[in-house]
């Protein structure tokens, strides 16, 4: 599957809506799985999901094989995106039920990724449904080892990130452990995923993420990626 097939797909979907969301999690979850058949059945695979959980609102969304790029050259085409947002991203594997999560939190190591964003595909699907605006994403090649790194940006600005906050990695594994529980309880267990736990500082527009964009941490480029036309 390419993402134009995977756009159409989107668009065909229940006209591109999922407003089900705003009343029932368990019906936008329903929703989302019957997309993912159909998708699947074309010839794409679940690499990763992002999980959300913001104001009491929880979302999990699944991220596909040829949404995951490179950690070091990728090149984006900067005419179909709006920006990119930094996240901390786990690698886990999914059991086959809630007795073996907690050895996988235990040995849980913490990865930088930026999420690349696109134009909603569908102005009319609710605001937090991630199939319609996350283009892909781009992972750390190795985990975090402290506490500072930066995003040295396409318009050369900096922007530095900390997660020297109290309670910081017990927040970002909690929510790991819900995006697994969710895979458990939805049926995809016994496979391997990234699980994205939301932006840190919110988006980086495409003026300052256009050109190359550097995460750096502790003298080492963690990822590298171009936004170009």
């Amino acid at each position: 599957m390419d993402f134009e097939q995977y756009k159409q797909c989107l668009e065909n979907f229940s006209e591109g809506r999922f407003e089900s969301i705003q009343t029932s999690y368990d019906e936008i979850c329903q929703a989302q799985d019957k997309l993912i058949e159909v998708l699947v059945e074309q010839g794409a695979s679940i690499k990763g999901w992002k999980v959300v959980e913001d104001d009491e609102l929880f979302i999990i969304s699944p991220i596909f094989d040829f949404q995951i790029f490179a950690s070091h050259g990728a090149k984006l085409p900067e005419e179909k995106l709006t920006g990119i947002e930094v996240e901390i991203c786990y690698q886990s594997y999914v059991p086959v039920n809630s007795m073996g999560i907690e050895p996988l939190l235990d040995k849980a190591e913490p990865l930088v990724a930026a999420e690349i964003m696109r134009p909603k595909i569908n102005s009319d699907s609710y605001q937090s449904c991630d199939f319609y605006y996350n283009y892909g994403i781009v992972v750390s090649h190795i985990p975090l080892a402290g506490e500072q790194f930066f995003l040295e940006s396409g318009s050369g600005k900096v922007f530095e990130y900390s997660t020297a906050e109290d309670g910081f990695f017990d927040t970002k594994l909690a929510i790991l452990r819900k995006g697994i529980e969710e895979c458990i309880r939805r049926g995809y267990g016994q496979e391997e995923y990234f699980f994205m736990t939301g932006s840190l500082n919110g988006l980086i527009s495409l003026d300052e993420a256009s050109g190359v964009n550097r995460l750096v941490h502790q003298a080492n480029t963690m990822f590298e990626f171009a936004l170009e036309n």
